[in-house]
């Protein structure tokens, strides 16, 4: 056999090793989170994917050295070449597509990726059933052998990594994964080349059946448009798993949204207020001071005796929107509760905040869409004055009074119902 290799024959068959190899480490991933029927269709096409490239490779490259005469196969002992590839890659993905992976999975499952290519390899050119007897080179079948094992187990490895990454990361080395798997396959062949040679004069048999023409490019443009079919079946799940993944985000933010979002106002409620303002006071730069104003309704009892549940939602949806432009920047407002709402201030002496006082010691004159006018009862509390912590703070600003001292604070030393110190 000559060692003048045709180069586009060579290029053509790592080509093919590549797309093989993208494509079976792809599904190999897949297996880690799916079950049942899924698992096995992704085991299935990993397997075809891997072994028939392996398998093409294994031909396309054997054109690539061209013999004195014409390259023919024995299908029987070719049939078998195929299956041994197929076998040693369901095997191998089967094991790194376990949930857990110890380091005796891995190389369990590198010996088996490693062992398919080489018994296919050396079953592939068995099958020419040559005239004379092969002659090995320990020194190059031992190198072919070791190439296999190691760049199988790197790959399955990198392939392993792919399944725990998402986005473009994950493809990235998905194709690094595929290059080294690629590498391992076309390595052990070429080696494997120089480790097994038939003497020179040597001939194929006269019954071959399979024409070395075919097991060629013809063999490589046939597997390059199934593994293409099998590209596109990924990219198909790649969007499919996108579109789950950005699904799945927006169902948790409107969950999230859900928790912390008054149904009827949408203003923040109770639990979006007693987060903001736990957050406020463990700021990593150090909390500033702040205030809560409590606004309750006064009349509302009176609101819900002559309205209707709707009618008593829209009213209040109103006073929520009006209220809401009474205020300035840097602040949060919040429903407490069924007839009440709470503001919290930040730099609640600043100057910037004084119409808005004086807006909300004029809420008196607040009428419905009605026209029923709306009476209110208001109470405050400052950080750290008041409390340290978020209930201390927010029962403070519970005790009401009138709305005439919504914005002086300096009172509230002198009401024995406000606690300036402890938490």
């Amino acid at each position: 056999m000559l060692a003048n290799y045709d180069v586009s024959l060579v290029a053509a068959s790592f080509v093919v090793a590549v797309f093989a190899a993208y494509t079976a480490l792809y599904f190999g991933a897949r297996l880690t989170d799916t079950s049942g029927k899924a698992r096995l269709a992704w085991l299935g096409f990993g397997a075809l994917a891997m072994g028939t490239g392996v398998w093409t490779m294994h031909f396309v490259g054997m054109r690539a050295s061209p013999m004195m005469s014409e390259m023919t196969y024995g299908a029987g002992l070719t049939a078998v070449s195929w299956l041994a590839a197929l076998i040693a890659s369901g095997i191998a993905l089967h094991l790194i597509g376990r949930q857990t992976l110890s380091v005796t999975t891995l190389l369990l499952a590198s010996v088996a990726m490693g062992a398919g290519i080489v018994t296919m390899h050396y079953l592939g050119m068995y099958a020419m059933n040559m005239s004379a007897a092969p002659v090995f080179n320990t020194l190059w079948l031992g190198i072919s052998i070791v190439v296999a094992l190691v760049a199988s187990g790197a790959a399955l490895a990198i392939c392993r990594r792919v399944s725990q990454e998402t986005g473009s990361k994950a493809l990235v080395l998905q194709l690094v994964s595929a290059l080294v798997m690629a590498t391992a396959i076309c390595g052990m062949h070429y080696t494997g080349m120089l480790g097994m040679t038939y003497p020179q004069g040597a001939v194929p048999a006269a019954d071959n059946i399979l024409g070395g023409e075919f097991l060629g490019l013809p063999l490589a443009l046939v597997c390059t448009i199934l593994l293409g079919f099998s590209v596109f079946i990924t990219g198909l799940d790649i969007s499919s798993r996108r579109r789950a993944r950005q699904s799945a985000e927006q169902e948790k933010q409107w969950v999230e949204s859900a928790a912390f979002t008054d149904s009827s106002t949408g203003l923040a409620n109770r639990s979006a207020l007693e987060q903001r303002v736990l957050e406020r006071i463990a700021a990593e730069d150090g909390p500033d001071s702040f205030a809560l104003i409590y606004l309750d309704i006064a009349n509302y009892r009176e609101m819900s005796v002559d309205q209707d549940a709707p009618a008593l939602e829209n009213t209040v949806r109103f006073i929520a929107t009006q209220l809401a432009s009474c205020l300035s920047d840097r602040t949060y407002l919040a429903r407490y509760s069924s007839s009440s709402f709470i503001v919290l201030v930040d730099n609640h002496l600043s100057s910037e905040h004084s119409f808005m006082y004086k807006r909300l010691r004029n809420l008196d004159g607040l009428k419905t869409e009605g026209g029923v006018p709306v009476l209110w009862r208001a109470g405050q509390s400052v950080y750290p004055d008041t409390g340290h912590s978020s209930r201390r703070l927010i029962r403070a600003a519970m005790v009401v009074n009138s709305l005439d001292n919504v914005g002086s604070f300096d009172n509230l030393a002198d009401d024995p119902n406000m606690i300036r110190t402890g938490s």
